[in-house]
């Protein structure tokens, strides 16, 4: 697999500074620049936007909470006694 470092290097810095909308803009950039027929500038974007994708998944499950308790069934909570 061949590595494009230029890639790799601007869809990071895309991530670190703008998070989940890196993809968003990654994404307009790559509509406006296949419209205007500009194919070398939209395969990088493609490729950007791609590993974006890979980073932020990559990254979600390490700031992700861990998981809470699930709730107790309604039939297990405490109620009070009939007198």
């Amino acid at each position: 697999m061949k590595i494009d470092h230029d890639v790799l290097l601007f869809a990071t810095r895309l991530v670190e500074e703008l998070g989940e909308s890196a993809i968003r803009i990654s994404r307009v950039r790559l509509v406006e620049l296949t419209a205007a027929n500009n194919l070398r500038a939209a395969a990088f974007w493609r490729d950007v936007m791609h590993t974006s994708e890979r980073l932020l998944a990559e990254r979600s499950p390490a700031l992700a909470p861990p998981p809470a308790s699930p709730p107790m069934a309604p039939s297990m909570t405490a109620q009070p006694a009939p007198l």
